[in-house]
């Protein structure tokens, strides 16, 4: 499974959303999924891939707009707090 379908997984777990919805550039707003609710499913997502979300990053929080955007700064997490592992590609 790649990021982006545990990300999918994960928004369809917790919003009322269907699937053809969740599309890697469908907009976060357009989902009714704002900033406090992206702080709730990246707990998840800590869990799910064994990362820690640096506290700082609400900035970056911020900026992720995207179904895609927010798989890919999952992707580059994991990437950096577990280099050696082959990791799950968002795309």
């Amino acid at each position: 499974m790649t990021t982006l379908e545990a990300i999918q997984e994960i928004l369809q777990k917790n919003f009322p959303l269907q699937p053809d919805a969740l599309q890697r550039d469908a907009k976060l707003d357009d989902l009714d999924i704002d900033s406090l609710s992206v702080v709730e499913v990246l707990f998840e997502v800590e869990e799910r891939f064994g990362i820690a979300v640096p506290s700082d990053s609400g900035t970056m929080r911020n900026q992720l707009t995207t179904i895609g955007e927010l798989a890919d700064y999952v992707d580059a997490l994991i990437r950096e707090q577990h280099p050696g592992a082959s990791g799950a590609e968002s795309t």
